[in-house]
């Protein structure tokens, strides 16, 4: 594979543990992670269109594909494969140069479509560790005894291993589009989801209702968080947690302490759900309104527009007059 010598490298694995790794090769098919620089010119989440600098990009399209840049993990004779993966993001030659010197480390957004379609945007991740060195090659894939292509590497930070940047969970692909189910997430920077995915998120859980509206430019408060709950609840993207055992043997004769652990992951499963819940509520809200102000906007039959007046080019009170124009439609 060719490369600048210098990648990202995050790890996927499932969001719960999947012991038939044949089943999480299905999770990567068509997937695309997609790194951009954030800097102090572009400290936020993604935009729209965003301007930031890409630092590269993993694809993996189908098995064994010679284009794959994203690798499930295996042993270092192929023979067993692992519920876990690697995406060798190769570094753009311009981020190389600056940001592996001094420290190889450098400030990310992720990016991840599965078949074209948004699976998520990343939290901010800050100071991420590159692994490799410039005019280095990366280790060579190889095709496992079950047939498929990945990769024997060490994820330990040892000069053999590879030094993992990211952890990167990815939702189980029954959610995907077309399935009936929706799964969105408000970034955890408290920045707004994008337009376009609070559209088709919203209008994805109200298709399964009777009324099947779309695009509602008046959802109330409190039905915007029941979509909010509906869609942080995809139990294909969140699983439940599951308990150390049997549940009938962990409350009949299993440990104490497995109980309060069990209890207490359960718990903070749901305090998690109502708090992303609750965030996203205000944007579909918001969304809602703006639909709202914008048939407003295309039914009024007239409009008015002030605006300032600059009588003088001195700097003044001269420059406090205010004009308006009427617009009719």
């Amino acid at each position: 594979m060719a490369s600048s010598g210098v990648a990202l490298l995050v790890v996927l694995h499932p969001p719960k543990v999947e012991s038939d790794a044949l089943v999480f090769e299905t999770y990567l098919h068509n997937l695309t992670v997609t790194a951009y620089q954030v800097d102090f010119a572009n400290p936020d989440t993604l935009p729209a269109s965003p301007p930031h600098t890409v630092v590269g990009s993993a694809t993996y399209k189908a098995v064994n594909d010679p284009e794959n840049t994203i690798f499930q993990l295996t042993n270092g004779l192929g023979t067993k494969l692992y519920s876990a993966a690697v995406a060798v993001i190769d570094v753009d030659p311009a981020v190389v140069a600056k940001y592996t010197s001094p420290t190889s480390l450098v400030n990310v957004v992720l990016s991840v479509t599965r078949g074209g379609d948004s699976l998520r945007e990343h939290t901010l991740d800050y100071d991420v560790q590159l692994w490799g060195s410039t005019g280095t090659p990366y280790a060579v894939p190889i095709v496992s005894a079950l047939g498929v292509n990945a990769i024997p590497l060490a994820l330990d930070g040892t000069p053999a291993g590879g030094v993992v940047g990211l952890y990167l969970p990815l939702p189980d692909p029954a959610f995907d589009a077309g399935t009936g189910t929706a799964y969105l997430l408000p970034p955890a920077d408290g920045s707004a989801p994008r337009f376009q995915d609070i559209k088709a998120a919203v209008n994805t859980i109200l298709k399964e209702d009777p009324t099947g509206l779309a695009d509602p430019p008046d959802l109330t408060p409190v039905q915007s968080l029941h979509i909010a709950r509906e869609l942080v609840s995809n139990r294909y993207a969140a699983p439940l947690p599951t308990p150390p055992s049997e549940v009938q043997d962990l409350y009949t004769t299993g440990k104490d302490d497995d109980r309060k652990h069990f209890e207490s992951t359960l718990q903070s499963y749901y305090a998690t759900l109502d708090a992303e819940a609750s965030r996203l509520a205000g944007f579909i809200y918001a969304w809602s309104a703006a639909l709202n102000c914008n048939g407003l906007t295309k039914d009024a039959p007239e409009a008015a527009l002030t605006f300032p007046v600059r009588v003088s080019t001195m700097p003044g009170v001269s420059q406090s007059a205010v004009a308006g124009v009427v617009l009719h439609n």
